[in-house]
C-alpha cells in the first residue's frame, strides 16, 4: 500500500483572491465615478447626473462590504493555517482556536517564533481596525434613525476596502519579517 501525501487544505488564498477581484471591480467603478463627476465641473448637474453618482457609490459601497468582510476572512483563516502548520492540530485546537482574530495574530507568531508582533505597529492597529469594522458589520444591529442622523461612518467607503486590502498585505507580510518560513506566495500571485 502506497503512502498518499498530504496537502495543506485551506481558504485564506480563496478569500484573497475574491478580495483582490472585487476591488478591481471597485477601482474601475470608483474611475467612472470621478471621470463623470470630473466632467461636470462648471456644468449644471441634472437629476440623472446625480442618480449615476450615487449609483456608482451605492455599487463601491455594496463591494466594499465584500472586501473587508472577506479580508478579515482572509487574515483569520491564514493565521488558522499558519498556527496548526507550525505548531499542531491538537495543541492549535485546544489552546489557541478560541482567541479572536487579533489575539490569534499576537499569540500565535509568538508561540512559533518567540517574537512578537508589535501591537503599536501600523499594520497591527489597522488589523485591530479591520476586526473592529468586520464585528461591527457582522453584528450589525437594525435601528430606526432618520436620514439626518446618518453620518459617513455609517456607510463604506472605496477608502474603506483599499484599507483592508492593505491591511491584509501587511500584517501578512510583519508576519513574514519575524518568520522568515511564512507562506505568502499566496500574497504575492494576486
Amino acid at each position: 500500500m502506497s503512502k498518499k501525501n498530504k496537502f495543506a487544505w485551506t481558504h485564506h488564498g480563496d478569500y484573497f483572491k475574491l478580495v483582490t477581484e472585487t476591488y478591481s471591480r471597485i477601482e474601475k467603478l470608483k474611475r467612472e465615478h470621478d471621470q463623470f463627476q470630473k466632467s461636470l465641473k462648471g456644468k449644471g448637474i441634472s437629476d440623472d447626473d446625480v442618480d449615476f453618482l450615487a449609483s456608482r457609490n451605492d455599487a463601491i459601497g455594496e463591494l466594499s462590504l465584500i472586501v473587508v468582510i472577506f479580508s478579515a476572512f482572509t487574515l483569520e483563516a491564514y493565521i488558522n493555517h499558519y498556527g496548526i502548520n507550525r505548531l499542531s492540530r491538537n495543541y492549535f485546537s485546544k489552546y489557541l482556536d478560541k482567541l479572536d482574530i487579533l489575539a490569534k495574530w499576537l499569540v500565535i507568531p509568538r508561540v512559533v517564533t518567540g517574537k512578537k508582533l508589535d501591537p503599536g505597529s501600523e499594520a497591527m492597529q489597522d488589523l485591530s481596525w479591520l476586526v473592529s469594522l468586520r464585528n461591527r458589520l457582522a453584528h450589525f444591529k437594525s435601528k430606526k434613525i432618520t436620514v439626518e442622523e446618518l453620518g459617513e461612518s455609517d456607510f463604506l467607503w472605496y477608502e474603506d476596502a483599499e484599507r483592508a486590502i492593505r491591511t491584509v498585505k501587511r500584517v501578512t507580510l510583519l508576519l513574514k519579517r519575524i518568520d522568515s518560513r511564512a507562506d505568502t506566495d499566496w500574497l504575492i500571485n494576486f
